[in-house]
């Protein structure tokens, strides 16, 4: 047998949480000297206090792991446990992988306030798109993303297999609100060869307009960094005069994979009119 203090030390556990987890009793020395109150632990007791250690770790609580140990949970329980803790984990660090992103560039927009550079900034005409596409209102970024995975599945059937017509995203929402987007999300097609669409499809025929005055310019990486391009858009529109008219447009020229959207390559597009003069006083 090993006193609390050896067995702290070959468990890599504190003493005083062995203390804690007798109290607990969640984990009992196998003696205890009546007369001196000492703690003794045996070396069979070592794989019980690390499964206690590993469920605790995992985020389970220690009114959890004394219940799981309790009613000696099946192998095959536990995995199911686990797994649904490991999916909690991965969507939590994704959201601050993202988050963290997000600030990363919010940093960088501060640091270069006042310096913000319309140069990469151009005004074209676009021409009128026949749009294959579906509309939703999606509650986040994510979901966004969730749904061009999903046009991509049901458009890979019925498109010919060199339609050559880019990923486009129009944002109808006058205002922009993360949790209440309303996008379409389609593919312009270059042809104007009938496709047929199954029966029930949510898909549809839309017509994009021709714009006399677009302002585009392209953004890297995923729709968090895209605050950065607009800035750039609001700072050509002040210094030119003009305002937004009408739904803005994301153009995919690089369409990445659905799990890497960060490599993504957008044109980012508004059509601008000249600002109306301001009233007099």
């Amino acid at each position: 047998m090993f006193r609390i203090g050896d067995f702290s030390r070959i468990a890599r556990v504190s003493a005083r949480l062995l203390r804690f987890y007798d109290e607990l009793g969640l984990f009992v020395p196998a003696h205890a000297d009546a007369s001196s109150c000492y703690r003794y632990y045996t070396l069979a007791q070592l794989a019980q206090l690390n499964r206690i250690t590993v469920l605790k770790e995992l985020g389970f609580s220690l009114d959890q792991v004394r219940d799981i140990l309790k009613s000696q949970v099946s192998a095959a329980e536990l995995r199911s446990m686990l797994l649904q803790r490991r999916n909690h984990a991965e969507r939590a660090l994704a959201a601050e992988v993202q988050r963290l992103r997000h600030i990363e560039t919010r940093i960088a927009q501060i640091e270069a306030d006042g310096r913000l550079s319309s140069e990469d900034v151009v005004v074209r005409a676009e021409p009128a798109h026949r749009l294959l596409s579906m509309r939703h209102r999606v509650a986040s970024f994510g979901e966004a993303q969730e749904m061009i995975g999903l046009l991509r599945q049901l458009v890979r059937p019925i498109l010919p297999k060199r339609h050559g017509g880019p990923l486009v995203v129009v944002a109808h929402s006058l205002q922009f609100d993360q949790e209440a987007l309303d996008l379409e999300f389609g593919f312009a097609l270059d042809t104007d060869a009938a496709v047929a669409l199954p029966r029930g499809s949510v898909l549809t025929w839309s017509e994009l307009p021709a714009i006399e005055r677009m302002a585009v310019c392209v953004r890297t990486g995923g729709p968090e960094d895209a605050h950065l391009v607009t800035a750039r858009i609001g700072a050509f529109l002040a210094q030119n005069g003009d305002a937004l008219d009408g739904p803005g447009r994301e153009l995919f020229l690089r369409l990445p994979e659905p799990d890497a959207m960060h490599e993504s390559v957008v044109e980012m597009q508004f059509p601008i009119r000249p600002a109306s003069p301001r009233a007099g006083p």
